[in-house]
């Protein structure tokens, strides 16, 4: 209870970053989400959602989540000291109760229970999944329903994020490391509840059948795009493709784990690993592999948010923590074991600051200010998934805003399921691209079929051709409509909007013909949110929001100035820019600019 306490008063209020906005769409939708699918996030979202799709409601629900894995983590490190020493004593109970807080209040753990994403849901299944393997190797349990229980969850583990088979080999090795006799013979306990969960699946190519709003890889198409989406294969190619990649994985996964031991905590892990080691290696051993398995998929995955995949490994080091806590505890500090409670009680204290969301509306402002200056009927083609285009699902399906704008992913034009999506969408747009689109979707068919060799074969040269005409197809054939990039795509694709004007509005790019006057709309909706979330940047995607809103105010302030002869706006601007990063490289160049 204490800790969805703080989750609740910490949690945010609004739209976050990355996939937070297109996984609530999907959950109240009922879609389908992006690789690997996530139909049981889906379906437990979905159900959340009945009381209210509002955003903070939503992201509650990751709250909630990682509340129940922080009390299913206190009743785990029970059953593992009571295999330790048998009985529960006051002792058991304060290490017990330091090791799940600390989990609770690290800096991992708070960041996923803040907002609605798949990790809050995948800790919650597996500390339920560890929890009931431990129930069963007790010799009073009762082996066939903690067994088949813990079957079940992994099952559901697996139907939640695929990530969990890595985890396989060490949940069974601590299944088998009961002392009894014929455990092995009673694999059918633990394999058919976790086929049942793993079944819902099936519910994916069902939904998307129905064409909801969100139908990430129209996975009913055919079984190879089912199976295309649900092993995520469009992500093999950031496994082990960088041999940096390790380094830099290692580091961040150092820094995760210091933060949830406070650094002392280091030396309760080594300690109580080695008691483990020393006392029920069968069981240390089992824990070791799982967070090997772990390891062996994060570290090797080259994506910026990689620190949640690191989720598994850290529990399993909380788990080492605790029992070194007791035993500390039973050797020196009996009398005050409570003093364990310090740790988490200097986890809390540090990372509140850091990790207090409720008032971090940036993406919602970013969103409204882009919709803010996009015209009646317009296209918007862009590539910010992180702080625009995931909001933007959200904010059009399920809140209803701005339904007249077509907003177009670029990079998802790199998968066959998404150019027949936008047809669905928009099929006024898209039609007018049709040629275009047909020219270019048979090469991409190829190329998903066996990226491998259609690279080996040359044919890229031939591909990237047309995937520039398709972009050019659709601002040819709406050119009387208004036409938005963002501002990242200007120099992205060699030969992309040549023969258009670009010009400033805010946060997007306008694009008429040479000669043509503009008719441009200025805002300054939702710039308020964004600077009072960001004045002070707390993570990475915070630091990348704020240079991407002061590029956008700097270059729309000079766009007043030189174009337009407004000196007025152009000061508002500039007052703006200093608010939000009064030492940033554009503020200091619009202070340089005018008196």
């Amino acid at each position: 209870m204490l800790v969805f306490v703080v989750y609740a008063a910490t949690h945010a209020p609004s739209l976050q970053y990355t996939d937070n906005g297109e996984l609530t769409a999907a959950a109240v939708t009922f879609g389908v989400a992006h690789p690997t699918g996530y139909p049981l996030f889906t379906i437990l979202g979905h159900a959340w959602s009945m009381v209210s799709t509002d955003v903070s409601w939503m992201n509650l629900l990751a709250g909630v989540w990682c509340a129940i894995a922080v009390g299913a983590a206190y009743a785990l490190m029970l059953e593992v000291l009571s295999l330790l020493r048998g009985g529960v004593a006051a002792s058991h109970r304060f290490a017990s109760a330091a090791t799940a807080l600390m989990l609770g209040f690290s800096g991992l753990v708070w960041s996923q229970a803040t907002s609605l994403e798949v990790y809050s849901l995948h800790l919650c299944l597996l500390a339920l999944t560890l929890l009931c393997v431990m129930k069963s190797l007790q010799d009073n349990a009762d082996v066939s329903r903690w067994s088949a229980l813990a079957g079940m969850l992994y099952g559901l583990m697996l139907a939640n994020h695929l990530s969990s088979a890595f985890l396989a080999p060490g949940l069974l090795l601590l299944w088998l490391s009961a002392s009894r006799k014929g455990q092995i013979r009673s694999w059918y306990l633990v394999a058919g509840p976790a086929l049942l969960g793993v079944l819902l699946y099936a519910v994916l190519p069902l939904r998307s059948a129905q064409e909801p709003p969100i139908n990430w890889g129209m996975v009913h198409r055919s079984i190879d795009a089912f199976l295309y989406h649900v092993k995520g294969t469009q992500f093999g190619v950031w496994l082990f493709s960088d041999k940096q990649v390790l380094k830099v994985n290692a580091r961040i996964f150092q820094h995760v784990l210091s933060n949830a031991l406070l650094w002392v905590g280091y030396a309760a892990l080594v300690w109580g690993l080695w008691q483990m080691l020393r006392t029920h290696r069968r069981v240390a051993l089992g824990l070791l592999v799982l967070a090997a398995g772990n390891l062996g998929i994060a570290l090797g995955y080259s994506i910026p948010d990689i620190e949640s995949y690191f989720l598994p490994s850290v529990l399993v080091a909380l788990v080492f923590v605790g029992v070194g806590l007791w035993s500390f505890t039973e050797r020196f500090i009996v009398k005050t074991s409570w003093l364990a409670l310090a740790l988490p009680l200097g986890a809390l204290v540090l990372n509140y600051p850091q990790l207090d969301r409720s008032h971090h509306r940036a993406v919602e402002g970013y969103t409204e200010w882009v919709f803010a200056h996009a015209e009646p009927n317009a296209v918007i083609i862009t590539r910010q998934w992180d702080y625009f285009c995931s909001a933007a699902w959200y904010e059009q399906v399920v809140r209803g805003t701005r339904p007249d704008v077509a907003v177009i992913d670029k990079e998802l034009f790199r998968r066959t399921w998404y150019a027949p999506y936008l047809m669905q969408r928009y099929p006024l747009v898209m039609g007018r691209a049709q040629r275009e689109i047909d020219a270019y979707m048979p090469l991409l068919a190829e190329f998903e079929r066996d990226g491998d060799a259609f690279i080996a074969a040359g044919r890229s040269r031939d591909i990237q051709p047309r995937f520039v005409a398709m972009l050019n197809g659709i601002l040819e054939g709406n050119a009387d409509r208004p036409l938005y990039i963002t501002q990242e795509l200007l120099n992205d694709e060699p030969g992309f909007a040549a023969g258009w004007e670009a010009l400033p509005a805010g946060p997007l790019i306008r694009l008429t013909r040479p000669g043509v006057p503009p008719t441009q709309r200025f805002s300054e909706v939702g710039l308020e949110k964004i600077i009072s979330s960001l004045s002070v940047p707390r993570e990475r995607l915070d630091s990348s929001l704020r240079d991407l809103t002061m590029m956008a105010i700097g270059s729309t302030a000079m766009y007043h100035l030189d174009a337009l002869a407004d000196t007025a706006s152009f000061r508002r601007y500039r007052q703006q820019a200093q608010r939000l990063a009064p030492s940033h490289p554009v503020t200091s160049k619009l202070a340089s600019t005018l008196p």
